[in-house]
């Protein structure tokens, strides 16, 4: 279940013109990448060309998600937020005061 875990802004009072910086921590509903396991083989080949050995092992790749949560910011002074970043569990917007 998604959820915003935490709101911090970084400071606690702003002047006009002043830029306020927030960062927004959340849990999203879907990961931002799934995990996909693959499995390589190793062989090992004689000067005939024969296979004489052979071993396999599983490996995990972390692939992207398409659409995962997006979060963003507004408030009621009618502010234009900028999102600066956003890591799929930390997102910091600004706008200004």
């Amino acid at each position: 279940m998604a959820s915003i875990d935490s709101l911090t802004f970084d400071q606690a009072s702003y002047n006009p013109g002043d830029t306020i910086n927030l960062t927004v921590d959340y849990t999203p509903d879907t990961p931002s990448a799934i995990p996909q396991t693959f499995t390589a083989t190793a062989n090992l080949t004689d000067s005939g060309g024969n296979v004489v050995a052979t071993s396999s092992a599983p490996f995990v790749v972390n692939e992207a998600q398409a659409a995962g949560d997006v979060a963003s910011v507004s408030d009621d002074g009618g502010r234009t937020w900028t999102e600066g970043s956003d890591s799929g569990s930390v997102a910091v917007f600004s706008a200004t005061a």
